[in-house]
């Protein structure tokens, strides 16, 4: 059995947003794990019509159904994300060839590097806490 980190740092989430060798859709999904406060399968449940990715000086912000699904985005979320999204206006936010990327593959993804998926939720909180 391989133990997964349950935590990460945010030197190591910096290390692997900078690995170009990770897909944009795992990279993604670990910042917007470590920023906020939605949950894996909320985030994976997102449609790219649920991002308002605004303009200059304009909040981007994701999410559906009131203020407690939603987070405002930072600045490298949005470049991610619009890399992420390319011209696609409508399907799901984090796709891989056209279909929703899966509870497995993310889960796997996170596994391949040594960590579990919700080490970024909760290492992004525990940096917030610390701030």
């Amino acid at each position: 059995m391989t133990l997964l980190a349950e935590n990460i740092t945010l030197e190591r989430l910096e290390e692997l947003l900078a690995d170009e060798s990770i897909a944009t859709v795992h990279r993604a999904l670990w910042l917007l794990l470590w920023e906020g406060e939605l949950p894996v399968v909320d985030l994976l449940s997102l449609d790219v019509c649920d991002v308002q990715l605004g303009g200059a000086g304009t909040d981007a912000v994701l999410g559906k159904d009131g203020p407690a699904g939603r987070m405002v985005l930072s600045e490298r979320a949005v470049r991610l994300l619009r890399e992420l999204t390319g011209e696609r206006e409508a399907g799901p936010l984090f796709a891989v060839d056209g279909r929703v990327l899966t509870w497995e593959q993310a889960t796997l993804a996170a596994q391949q590097q040594g960590h579990g998926i919700h080490a970024f939720r909760t290492g992004g909180k525990r940096h917030r806490q610390s701030e």
